[in-house]
């Protein structure tokens, strides 16, 4: 009786075992933290570039008679600005509204709710402050919060126009209610397309654009695991594709091993892969 419960034990011990081993190797197989961090990382990527594309132009598409091509956004946005472009009197207050139902840009974006900017200065001029507030903003039916600050630094070593972008109280709120929360602090440098504009060139003037990022976060992902991500090869952002194109970074959730997020060579799409203690996941990103 007693050698039967004494292996009746030692099953239940190897059993515990091999189930601890088994959701351990499950739980650290997930890949929720790179997924989230991505998605926040595309969706305020997507608010700094409307804002960026109407900071820019100054107004001077409004002056176009065709409006649906004014910007990337079509006509989906009224935007508005207090004092004028015309009156030299800053800071100014920069509306973009949206309104309260999805309307579909170029490139199929989805977006609905309204973007203010307070800007200290025009957006190419060294030391100007870009302020961005959400109020009830929505990327694809994703919802939206935070402040993103931009400040221009002036010309980098490499005379191109470099940024510091930080967002703080970043929340992504999925159609499904599922929350992620996210913070970062980000170089992000203009190498491509200065020269050209929306305004001279039309939507090639805009879609020429292209920053390296560089820096890192931390948030919360949609199961309330903690996590802190780095930039170890700068995030390429071409401003008409909606992914990140190339780069990685390195997600380290609380209490698992590091994961290793790479974006590829360079081709706009939505696929990515996750590398964890030496096995590669494939996953789409928002």
């Amino acid at each position: 009786m007693k050698s039967l419960n004494l292996i009746s034990i030692i099953i239940i011990l190897v059993i515990s075992i091999t189930s601890c081993r088994k959701d351990k190797k499950t739980i650290d197989s997930d890949t929720f933290s790179s997924q989230d961090n991505s998605t926040a990382e595309n969706l305020f990527a997507d608010v700094k570039k409307v804002v960026e594309e109407v900071a820019n132009d100054e107004g001077e598409s409004n002056k176009k008679g065709d409006k649906a091509n004014k910007y990337s956004f079509g006509s989906c946005a009224t935007v508005s600005i207090t004092p004028t472009w015309a009156d030299t009197t800053w800071p100014k207050t920069l509306t973009i509204d949206f309104g309260t139902t999805n309307c579909t840009g170029y490139y199929g974006v989805n977006r609905r709710g309204i973007i203010t900017v307070n800007l200290t200065g025009r957006y190419r001029d060294p030391g100007t402050v870009l302020t961005v507030s959400l109020n009830n903003y929505y990327v694809n039916d994703y919802k939206v919060e935070g402040t993103k600050t931009l400040t221009n630094n002036g010309r980098n070593s490499n005379n191109n126009l470099s940024y510091s972008v930080n967002v703080t109280g970043g929340k992504i709120i999925d159609p499904n209610g599922k929350s992620i929360q996210w913070a970062s602090s980000y170089t992000s440098e203009w190498v491509e397309g200065e020269s050209t504009n929306l305004f001279t060139d039309g939507i090639s003037g805009l879609c020429d654009d292209v920053y390296l990022i560089t820096g890192g976060g931390n948030g919360i992902n949609r199961n309330g695991l903690a996590f802190s991500a780095n930039i170890i090869s700068p995030l390429r952002k071409e401003i008409c594709c909606r992914w990140i194109v190339s780069g990685s970074y390195e997600i380290i959730p609380s209490g698992l091993s590091k994961r290793v997020a790479d974006f590829g060579n360079g081709t706009c799409d939505n696929s990515a892969t996750v590398t964890i203690n030496g096995n590669t996941y494939n996953i789409k990103m928002f």
